[in-house]
Order: C-alpha cells, then structure tokens, then sequence
C-alpha cells in the first residue's frame, strides 16, 4: 500500500520499532523438511565432483623476500581431491597417494611448516578425513592405510613438537584474548595443535615422547582442550569476533570450531555448537537472500567489498536451500561434512524476510589494543571496554549498516579490528546491489582506521579520518554497483539511485565530485577528501514515487560550518557530526553509546555483555544459551 510522506512521518516510530509477530510463518515441519535436505543438498555437491582427476597445483614463488615458496593452492588441490575421493568411495589408492604427498612436503621442512600462509590452511580438511577414515574412522575404518596413517601422524609430531607451546594455552591472564598473527591465524594454529595433539597422545611412537617445552602429547591435548572452551565462552560473552561479519576469514575461524563440535569431548561439543548456533543466528538476522549485510572489517578492496557471494552465502544452500549450488572446494568442505545443523529458529530467522519486519541491530566488539600490543604478530585485546558497536537498520528491501567508535588515532586499535573496515547497505534483488564508501588506495590492498560514521535507521553520516588517525588511506569516494540499480540521477549535488525495493541518496557535504569507472560500477569521488558524506536510503513502499523521496530529500537544509554537520533525516533523527574529530556525533540530542549494556541487541537475538547468557528467539521458538564451564 502507498502511503503519502506526511502520513509516513507520523506513522515512523512506530514502523521502525515494528515488533515480529508472535505466530510462526514457517512451520516446524516446513523447517524440518529442509534442515532434512541438507544431506540431499550435499551429496548433489559430492556427485558433481565423481570422477574428476588429481590435478596438482604447483607449487608458487614466494609471497615476500625471504620466505617460503607459497604451497597454500598445491596443499588445497592434493587435500581437496582426498576429500572428495574417499567420500565417495572412489579412487582410493589416488587419495592415498595424494594425502602421503603433501605429507612428504613438510615432513622435516620446518621452514614450510612455520610458515603463516602455507602448512595448517589444509589441515581440518584432512584431520577430518583421518577421523573418518583412519584406522579407527567413524565413517568406514581403514580407507586410510596404515602407511598413509603414518606419515600424517609424523608430519603432526614434526610440527606440534616445535610449535605447539603449553604457555601459548593460558587463560586466566589473557582471557584468550592475546592473539597471535591474526584471530583467523591464531585459531588456525591451536586447533591444529589440539587436533594433533588428540591423535598423537594415543600413537604408540609418539604418546610418550615430549615436545620441544618439555610436555607430552597428552598433557598439550588437555591444555588445549580447557583453552578452547575458555576461548568459546569468551566469544559469546564479548560478541563474537574481532574480525567481525567477514565471508573469508570468518570461513578460516569456524572451520576449527566445526571440527571442535564433531570431534571434542561431550563439553566441548556442547559449548561449540551453541557458538555456532549464536553465529549463524547474527548472520541469519542481518542477510538478504543469504547476502550479509552490515559493517565488517578485513574486507579487502575488489570482489570481498563488492560481492555478495561470498562463503556464508554458499552455506546457506546447504542449511537453507536458498542461494545456488556452487563448486565444493577446500575449507567449505569441512563445514558441509559437518554434522552441525542450524536450529529451527535461526533458520526461521534466515528465512522469513518479510516476517522478519523492519528492525535495528547492536553488537559490541572488542577492538582496542592494550598498550602498544596492536601490530602483528602479537595482539592484545581491552576486555574493558570493546570500543566499537556495530549498528544496523535492516528491512526486507535493504540492511544499512556503520560502526560507531571514537576517533581514535590508529595505534589505539588492534589491526585486525582497523584494517579495511566496510559500512554501507546492501539492497534485495541482486547479491551485487551495494552502495558502500571506501578511501582509494596507493598500490595496496590494506588501509587502516580509513573512516568513522554515525547511523541512526536509514541514515548513515561517514567521513575520512585523515593521517595520523588512519593509516594509509587516500581521498574518499563512494562505490555504486552495476548490479540491482537504477540509472543515477543527480539534482542539486545529490546523487540518486533505486533498487528492487528501496531508493537512496548520496551527497558529499562539502564540494563536489568526479566519476570514476569500475569494471562492476562506478566510484563518486569526492573533491573534499575529508568532506562528510551523507547517505539515505528507504522503502519504496513507503513513498508514493521516486521523485517523492527526491523532492524530500532537497528540502531538507544542511547546516555545515568545516566543523560541525547539523542534519535533520529523512527519518526525522536530528544528527550533530563533529567533522573535526573531537567528540562522538549524537542523535536527537544524544551522545551514540559505544559501551552499551547489551553485547547483542535486536528484536531476535539478547545477551548482556559478558554474561554469557543468550536468548535468541522468533514467535514462540526460544533457544536459550547458556554458556558456563
């Protein structure tokens, strides 16, 4: 139904703060019939891998001076064909062969084996293989031989009897919340080292012998196991992960936990799938179409920022039947042999887009860096305060999403939390349909603390933070898709654009720009690096047309004085902007509130920061989280 914008003003408080229904537009049956086709879903994605041939990658050139050749692809391509190949019962002497090669690469090459891009991206794959198939498989026993059995478990002693260091699984002082190389890195390396350390303490060549810190297989085993679940209570007391809403490393950090849930101890197991059941239960309440939306870091510059179909987006075919099949390769293939499935109510959440209504979200992040701890390889996280919030106004028809946080110089962050950092909003009808700002780059691919921005519902105010508080990052300029949208339209300094459902404006405050072309869409360039940028964006529903959002938009004053920004939204929310970096930006006469009491807070998912107490719910579905050791 239209509605004029006098009425819709009147009616917003109450549109914005809509409360989901009670009832269940899905029904236990409907959910259960596709969590049941799950297995289905897989095998289709197995069945188109019979047959195909071992082809090696080769081995590559060095990624910097002084390291390694990269072997990342070539450990992939020999893992990948080993998973597929004893799955499907095919080929069996080959997958042998191909897992005793890899093997044979970093047996006593240490170099290889340290380092950080090379030896453990491959291992869950093939650990998992070894707790399906090995001697002792819970799948069909033996399919590994002995011979290849005893290579990885050389390999596994070569590396764990150097690497795996009892002092590295403290707690207590930590709060496991001291990070090594990066968060997807650091637990890259201690579920590697539990999952060795879980088979060696039971090989007769090697349970009693100890490791370079002077401690058996056994002894690390059980370090590890009391860390790890330290380390899972810690992530849903203090909001999930500092390397936030990320399609690619967030891949690389739950594929330990999923091998942690099917393979750990009766407590273990328990903690790691209601970790689980949190994660998938954020992303299923900030994504369209399994598309994620909201702000997110370590987004790289190309097809991370600018695509949707990233590697949560392909899961969802699995969980969902949503999205499409697509070509089961390396880590995704731990995450679908899994035994984990998504709740009911998460997949209700996922699902029910229209049900779902229109919503705000809030999550607390950690972020700042204790001292000087904020540069690899050693990271060390305040527990105090997370120093970030990431915020999100979701709708059926787009998710806009900011972070809020001071303007802190960028040594005060942890750069895995500052690195390339992503607001923006996706919009429904096409994965790629984005609007999102990002500083350009001088030959790289990493910038640091590039901006900050303040967002109350469909309103978003971002700025460049200049150097010294951001670390490389060049002018300012705004990345309009191809995909899912209109022709721009510009009118006194705007630039308007419509999707599927919803239209939005952009504006640089101060000056003008230019266009730049991108093979995907096009880039506005701000004349003013440092000028604010305002970005609005609404239902189409709830304007009778197009030129109705735009007239609205131009009557609306920009109060703007170099310093300050005084603007009054389309949503009717008074912003105060401080493009002068001294205070946080406030709404309707209030300071944002980066320290909230809740950790998670939306209409479907609550939690007190660190109380480890989580209720995710929709209609009458209640899943109750309780994270205690």
């Amino acid at each position: 139904m239209k509605i004029n914008f006098s009425t819709f003003c009147v009616c917003l408080v109450c549109v914005v703060l809509m409360i989901p229904s009670t009832s269940n537009a899905i029904s236990d049956s409907e959910l259960i019939k596709i969590q049941k086709g799950y297995e289905k879903r897989r095998e289709q994605a197995f069945d188109a891998l019979k047959g195909k041939p071992l082809v090696v990658s080769k081995k590559q050139a060095p990624l910097e001076p002084g390291r390694t050749l990269f072997t990342r692809t070539f450990s992939y391509s020999l893992v990948d064909f080993a998973f597929k190949a004893l799955w499907l019962n095919e080929q069996i002497p080959e997958a042998n062969a191909a897992l005793q090669q890899n093997a044979d690469y970093y047996i006593d090459n240490l170099p290889a084996m340290q380092d950080r891009d090379n030896f453990y991206w491959a291992a869950d794959e093939w650990l998992r293989l070894l707790e399906y198939f090995g001697t002792n498989g819970s799948k069909k026993a033996g399919m590994i031989s002995k011979e290849t059995e005893a290579k990885l478990f050389k390999m596994m002693w070569q590396y764990n009897k150097v690497f795996s260091k009892m002092a590295k699984a403290e707690y207590k002082v930590s709060g496991t919340w001291f990070v090594d190389e990066s968060e997807n890195h650091h637990i890259q390396r201690f579920s590697t080292y539990w999952h060795f350390a879980k088979f060696l303490k039971d090989v007769p060549a090697y349970k009693n012998l100890k490791y370079n810190d002077g401690y058996t297989s056994q002894a690390h085993y059980d370090a590890w196991t009391v860390y790890i679940k330290h380390w899972t209570v810690e992530r849903a007391r203090k909001g999930l992960f500092v390397e936030m809403a990320n399609e690619s490393y967030g891949l690389e950090t739950l594929k330990g936990v999923y091998n942690f849930y099917d393979f750990g101890d009766k407590e273990m197991r328990s903690l790691t799938g209601k970790l689980l059941d949190l994660y998938w239960s954020t992303w299923a309440e900030e994504q369209l179409a399994g598309v994620s939306g909201g702000s997110k870091n370590r987004v790289y510059p190309g097809k991370d920022s600018k695509s949707g179909r990233g590697e949560f987006w392909k899961m969802a075919w699995y969980y969902l039947g949503i999205t499409q099949p697509t070509h089961l390769e390396r880590n995704l293939m731990t995450l679908v042999a899994s035994s984990y499935r998504m709740p009911l109510v998460t997949m209700d959440i996922a699902l029910d887009v229209q049900g779902r209504g229109v919503y705000e979200i809030k999550q607390r992040r950690l972020g700042l860096a204790i001292d000087s701890f904020h540069m690899n390889p050693d990271y060390r996280l305040r527990q105090d305060t997370g120093g970030l919030v990431r915020y999100s106004f979701c709708t059926p028809d787009f998710i806009l999403g900011a972070a809020h946080f001071k303007a802190l110089k960028w040594q005060n962050w942890t750069l895995i939390s500052s690195q390339n950092r992503w607001h923006g909003v996706i919009l429904d009808g096409d994965s790629d349909a984005r609007i999102y700002p990002q500083c350009s780059l001088n030959n790289t691919y990493r910038s640091y603390n590039q901006h900050w921005s303040v967002q109350n519902k469909g309103c978003m105010i971002t700025q460049k933070l200049p150097e010294g508080y951001a670390w490389d990052g060049n002018p300012m300029r705004i990345y309009f898709s191809n995909a899912g949208l209109s022709d721009k339209i510009e009118r006194n300094g705007w630039v308007f654009v419509a999707s599927k459902g919803a239209y939005a404006a952009v504006k640089c405050v101060s000056k003008g720009y230019t266009w730049a072309d991108d093979t995907d869409g096009k880039w506005l360039m701000c004349e003013d690096e440092l000028t604010p940028i305002i970005m609005q964006v609404v239902r189409k529903k709830d304007y009778t047309d197009y030129k109705q959002f735009q007239d609205k938009i131009l009557s609306l004053p920009i109060n703007y004085d170099g310093k300050t920004l005084k603007y009054h939204s389309v949503y009717n929310d008074d912003f105060v902007f401080h493009s002068d970096y001294s205070k946080l930006a406030s709404v309707n006469g209030k300071m944002i509130d980066i320290q909230p009491q809740m950790v998670f807070d939306s209409p479907f998912i609550k939690s007190v920061w660190n109380s480890g107490v989580v209720q995710i719910s929709k209609g009458n579905r209640i899943l109750k989280l309780d994270f205690k050791l």
